[in-house]
């Protein structure tokens, strides 16, 4: 796939794919409170652990879906900016390495950051509250998810590694 880096790429929601995401997280939360209602203080437990999950899960779905308008990922010769995980544009100059990293089916690309810019950046609050069980995962890094947005996840990969080369792939 050639890219052409000097351009803004802005990429946007799918509706669609967010969707699907809702009704399998309202799937997700039916399952759990069928699970619930079996009469066993185990499977009490469990469906009520589900429904709180998911339940949560499918609200932020839900909420990204009404709130989300406009460029969610922006792509440009200065930088990368998700707006799920940051307000910040992080430029190119602050990217170390990028790879992916396989969790449940959803690879998200992982940026890693110079500390020192990382510490200045304006992280999302959902980054804030995962980043560090991420790292313990193996993903130590920004993850940027492909998941709800209306460009595949290896697309997205070659186009944040087209620009991150022109722009010297960390090598300053």
């Amino acid at each position: 796939m050639v890219v052409d880096t000097t351009r803004t790429i802005e990429i946007r929601q799918s509706p669609w794919e967010m969707l699907k995401m809702l009704a399998i997280g309202i799937g997700f939360v039916a399952t759990s409170i069928f699970i619930a209602y079996q009469g066993n203080i185990f499977y009490l437990a469990i469906g009520i652990f589900g429904i709180v999950f998911f339940g949560a899960l499918t609200l932020y779905v839900l909420w990204r879906l009404l709130t989300q308008m406009g460029a969610v990922v922006t792509v440009s010769p200065a930088g990368v900016r998700d707006k799920r995980v940051a307000a910040d544009l992080i430029p190119w100059s602050a990217i170390t390495g990028i790879s992916t990293w396989e969790a449940y089916n959803q690879p998200p690309i992982i940026l890693a950051v110079r500390p020192e810019v990382e510490k200045c950046l304006h992280l999302s609050m959902m980054t804030r509250l995962t980043r560090r069980a991420n790292a313990s995962l193996g993903a130590d890094g920004l993850a940027i998810a492909s998941q709800g947005l209306s460009i595949g996840h290896d697309a997205l990969l070659d186009t944040i590694n087209a620009y991150w080369e022109r722009a010297g792939g960390g090598r300053y």
